[in-house]
């Protein structure tokens, strides 16, 4: 909207697709056909062909739910046969899977707000309609894109990867000149996004390969800040052999491994692969932004174990020995919350965002 090519990055599959429904304009008028089609489509047929890979989908979703997700979801694979193979008509088709994914978790028997995907036996919920609320989420939509796809430069040019921030960025990033980069890494003990997604992947993970729980899990190891990994994984790690290099750092991570008797191990182990993990990514950012490029970052503090980890400090430094000098910091309060909840031991509320000015050096 500032009038800036960009470029966006994300290793997770479903943030890629909504990031770049949301910065793709479309036709309008097509649009508006597409819709009336699939909404024609909605009245006239009361069955879809689509099944999920889900055996416990019912588990999840009224029987009459999943008839009806099942009509869109059909609806809208069907729509490249009624109006053509063409890009046109795919960014439609994606705003339409998008559209459709917002209402999945609302009308499931999962909670709403809670960062797993589970069903409470103590607050039961009523799913909503499901095609009135889909009916609904187009208007939505519609009225979103009309006024984006009046107010953007369509000159202009952006494009989505999904890509972990580690995996060969100065090729895929190879012939794009950069004036400004930002970014908001995951927490240590990251949130496990595939696991707050597990409705929707039920009903679009198809289009990504994690319609299945193993392959859902195989993703999730390569986020970065992540616990999933195997025990064999850190049985020959010890922080006080195997260091970061940064004295407050190391000395965090060896009170994590002796003070929690049962987690501490792990613990440790997890907290030290994030901050190598992020050395490895402001590495290989170091190699992709030219002099003199700021790199905004923002990030939160954490609690492992009960041991306060000052994590933008940290990743200051980590910084500082990969071609960047910090320029300015501030920090502000998290006032909203999508996700209204305590990860208590593992991570604590983060209540102060930190903004990190970098420039490349």
């Amino acid at each position: 909207m500032a009038g800036h090519n960009v470029i966006g990055i994300d290793i997770d599959p479903l943030s890629v697709l909504i990031s770049k429904v949301k910065t793709t304009p479309v036709d309008i008028l097509e649009l508006n056909e597409v819709c009336n089609w699939v909404i024609r489509g909605i009245g006239q047929k009361k069955n879809g062909t689509f099944k999920p890979e889900c055996e416990t989908i019912e588990h999840w979703f009224t029987r009459d739910i999943i008839n009806s997700l099942s009509l869109i979801r059909t609806l809208i694979d069907q729509i490249p046969d009624e109006f053509g193979r063409n890009k046109k008509i795919r960014d439609i088709q994606d705003l339409l899977i998008i559209c459709f994914s917002a209402i999945i978790r609302r009308v499931s028997n999962a909670d709403n707000e809670s960062q797993k995907t589970y069903i409470s036996h103590t607050k039961i919920k009523i799913p909503e309609e499901t095609i009135n609320l889909f009916l609904n989420q187009i208007d939505l939509f519609k009225e979103r894109a009309l006024m984006f796809s009046q107010k953007i430069n369509r000159k202009l040019k952006s494009k989505i990867i999904c890509s972990s921030s580690s995996e060969g960025l100065v090729e895929k990033l190879k012939g794009w000149k950069f004036d400004l980069a930002i970014t908001s890494p995951p927490y240590i003990k990251a949130i496990d996004y595939i696991y707050n997604q597990m409705a929707e992947l039920f009903w679009i993970g198809d289009l990504f390969e994690l319609q299945t729980q193993i392959k859902q899990n195989k993703k999730k190891k390569q986020y970065i800040g992540t616990k999933h990994f195997h025990k064999k994984d850190f049985e020959s790690y010890s922080p006080f052999d195997i260091t970061i290099g940064i004295k407050a750092l190391d000395k965090n991570l060896q009170d994590v491994y002796v003070k929690d008797k049962k987690n501490g191990h792990k613990h440790s182990f997890l907290t030290f692969k994030y901050f190598k993990e992020m050395e490895r990514h402001f590495a290989e950012m170091a190699s992709c932004l030219t002099s003199n490029t700021h790199y905004i970052f923002v990030v939160g503090n954490s609690s492992v174990s009960n041991v306060f980890f000052n994590t933008a400090d940290f990743l200051t430094e980590i910084a500082e020995r990969n071609g960047f000098e910090i320029t300015n910091k501030w920090g502000y309060k998290i006032r909203n919350r999508y996700m209204r909840f305590d990860r208590k031991g593992r991570g604590g509320i983060i209540k102060i965002d930190w903004v990190l000015d970098f420039v490349k050096l």
